[in-house]
């Protein structure tokens, strides 16, 4: 179990151990929900095309992207 200090804004650091493992980077959205047994913070799916923006910059369009991933599976 790892912990986590609220600072003044009510802003939390996720340790790097468990970001590492959820594949969570800077920018990255993540949902915080209550439950009865307390806070559950967890990343939001990110899209094939997120995944890949900016990687294929000038290569490929979006949806040319999206359209060779659809082809694949």
């Amino acid at each position: 179990m790892a912990t986590a200090k609220v600072l003044a804004k009510g802003q939390i650091v996720i340790p790097k151990e468990i970001r590492d493992k959820m594949k969570i980077l800077p920018g990255d959205r993540v949902e915080v929900e209550m439950t009865e047994q307390g806070i559950v913070i967890s990343p939001l799916n990110k899209s094939y095309t997120n995944l890949y923006k900016g990687v294929v910059k000038g290569i490929l369009s979006l949806k040319e992207l999206e359209e060779l991933h659809a082809q694949k599976a």
